[in-house]
């Protein structure tokens, strides 16, 4: 593969925030993926979904319900930071503050920095599940993150809108970003053909850090908050997603 998987990441990666510029791309997937392999690494990790309206963690992470409040409830005060957050079954590790329903005003980036910032020293990965799209994800992720991962698929509209996103990142001064190709069409591995992979990642025009194969246990298990073996390949694709962002150098897992 012409690009050089991730092996230089050794900055303060500590808020990692998952975006796309296209929906259905599996973000939410890979948000869960990397707090499940951050978690059996010791972290203790806690998930933030932004998407106002569309909240899917909950499900993902089995605790829908343990859920009293919400990511809006807090930033509105109606609760405190403990009463938020809700620990997955997956792992003791794994936390989570879930999308509100609904919210009555828009969020305020000031008070998000505040969130992050406050939380930094309670947590040792902090994920931020953003929006898909180029407008909020894009001015959050550059005011609270250490780095961005652009999630894309092969699919070309999904590269273009990839593209675009590094590119709104580039602009608003955030240049931490890294690509993760997902819902790989696993005969592609099986024949070696990785042309495709390269295109996408000259494509978007951001290093490659990961790739996740198009696997049914994704669906059947991971996106209904059942908990995969650690030896399953999803999770050691994760679990070495994991290591990558730590600045290990790690090759790729397809299998």
């Amino acid at each position: 593969m012409n690009a050089e998987v991730n092996k230089t990441v050794k900055i303060r990666n500590q808020v990692i925030a998952l975006t796309s510029g296209k929906g259905g791309v599996g973000k939410s997937t890979i948000c869960v993926g990397l707090g499940l392999g951050d978690a059996m690494q010791g972290k203790r990790v806690l998930l933030i979904e932004f998407d106002a309206g569309l909240r899917g963690l909950d499900l993902m992470l089995g605790i829908s319900e343990k859920v009293v409040y919400d990511l809006g409830d807090l930033l509105e005060g109606r609760c405190t930071i403990s009463k938020a957050i809700a620990e997955s079954p997956l792992n003791e590790n794994l936390n989570a503050i879930v999308a509100p329903v609904n919210m009555e005003a828009p969020m305020d980036l000031a008070d998000i920095k505040l969130l992050v910032e406050g939380l930094r020293p309670h947590f040792d990965r902090l994920i931020l599940d953003m929006p898909a799209g180029l407008g909020f994800s894009v001015k959050a992720t550059a005011a609270v993150a250490d780095l961005a991962l652009i999630i894309t698929t092969p699919d070309w509209i999904c590269v273009r809108d990839g593209r675009q996103m590094a590119a709104a990142l580039q602009k608003n001064g955030f240049d931490a970003h890294r690509l993760f190709i997902n819902q790989v069409d696993e005969r592609l591995i099986r024949r070696d053909v990785i042309t495709d992979l390269d295109a996408v990642i000259d494509g978007v025009g951001s290093q490659l850090i990961g790739v996740m194969p198009d696997d049914p246990d994704i669906q059947l298990k991971l996106t209904r908050g059942i908990a995969l073996r650690e030896s399953h390949r999803v999770t050691r694709i994760c679990r070495a997603l994991s290591q990558r962002i730590d600045g290990a150098y790690i090759p790729l897992i397809f299998s």
